[in-house]
């Protein structure tokens, strides 16, 4: 019964998280033209779909040899988390490239706690396969996340001086740097805490 009920529940899970790998990949697939006029950010965000696309279809096998099921629970969530409700995404200005990045970034961390969760719960349940890909799925969305981290203010920059302003180019840097100082000082620190990517 308990087995069962623990297969249950991961089905459920992994369900929700293609889900939302799902809704994510398809904002991220009408998203590509937007940026194009920004070549880091189109950059990023190429890779970041491909990306994407590879971890759904990745999600969806590992549900399939779960038994099947499909979770939607998600989809709203994900729908506001990239202000993309009724189909908004298709109404964002061209130049609205740091709206884009920053939609990006609030959906990537999303999935980020998502995969977090899941990781927990696959290693609370015995179920060391998914624990393994929620893993590695979740480094992804932490990486994607800092790589807009420290573009997100070149786009800034550049939308700022389309707009007439004239700006002290190297507060650019210097903003970017204090941020990345913040993340790295605010990092848990623990002699208990398992190394990345290993599954105990």
């Amino acid at each position: 019964m308990a087995e069962s009920q623990n297969k249950d529940t991961m089905q459920t899970y992994v369900g929700d998280m293609y889900s939302l790998e799902s809704h994510i990949e398809e904002a991220m697939d009408r998203q590509v033209e937007t940026v194009r006029d920004h070549p880091k950010a189109y950059a990023a965000v190429r890779r970041f779909h491909g990306t994407i696309r590879t971890q759904r279809d990745a999600m969806k096998a590992h549900l399939d040899e779960l038994g099947g099921g499909t979770g939607g629970t998600l989809k709203s969530a994900v729908s506001s988390a990239f202000g993309v409700a009724a189909g908004v995404i298709d109404k964002v200005r061209p130049e609205a490239i740091s709206k884009c990045l920053r939609d990006d970034y609030s959906a990537f961390n999303l999935a980020a706690i998502g995969y977090h969760m899941l990781y927990g719960t696959a290693l609370m349940l015995g179920f060391q396969q998914t624990a393994a890909l929620a893993e590695r799925h979740h480094r992804a969305y932490t990486d994607m996340v800092q790589d807009i981290n420290q573009i997100i203010l070149d786009v800034v920059a550049d939308e700022l001086r389309k707009d007439g302003h004239k700006i002290d180019e190297k507060a650019m840097d210097r903003a970017t740097e204090t941020m990345n100082m913040d993340w790295k000082s605010t990092a848990p620190h623990s002699a208990g805490t398992p190394m990345r990517g290993t599954v105990e």
